[in-house]
């Protein structure tokens, strides 16, 4: 009889060993997809908040910026500056501007000796800080908006090419 108990208890305690065996394999098999799904996660969500944080500074500088152009006149006539600079060899025709700020437009070039060959336009599609030059080939996009966008599309780009 003893016997009889003993192997009856050897018996119960191998199939509870094989059922928790069987318990503990579907767990960690859950486990591990469950990591795998993190892991696969991991790498969009760090895409997205890359993309986002690019977004994000664009949006700050864009902020930035167009308080400095509506506050200090030297914002401004620094984007005149940088604009002549690369069409240095092209003769400018015409500026489009916003209207509020015609005048420090007309001044800037007067003081770089190009306010009579150049007309000052105020422009009501142009924003504060946007700034159009015409030449004979075309038009220069100086503004702010269009120089903030290029920024954020190469980063952006570099973004993609990295993953």
């Amino acid at each position: 009889m003893r016997q009889a108990h003993d192997a009856g208890f050897r018996a119960g305690e191998a199939a509870a060993r094989q059922s928790l065996d069987a318990e503990v394999r579907t767990v960690v098999e859950r486990l591990a997809g469950a990591i795998a799904d993190a892991a696969a996660t991991r790498g969009d969500t760090i895409r997205r908040a890359e993309t986002d944080m690019v977004r994000l500074s664009v949006e700050i500088a864009r902020r930035i910026l167009h308080r400095e152009l509506t506050v200090d006149a030297g914002a401004l006539e620094g984007l005149v500056k940088a604009a002549l600079e690369k069409l240095q060899s092209q003769e400018v025709y015409r500026v489009r501007v916003h209207p509020d700020q015609e005048r420090i437009v007309r001044s800037c070039l007067d003081q770089l000796g190009r306010g009579r060959s150049v007309e000052v336009i105020g422009d009501p599609v142009q924003l504060k800080g946007g700034a159009v030059f015409e030449v004979a080939s075309g038009s220069l996009d100086a503004s702010v908006e269009t120089q903030l966008s290029e920024i954020e599309r190469g980063l952006t780009d570099q973004l993609e090419t990295r993953r």
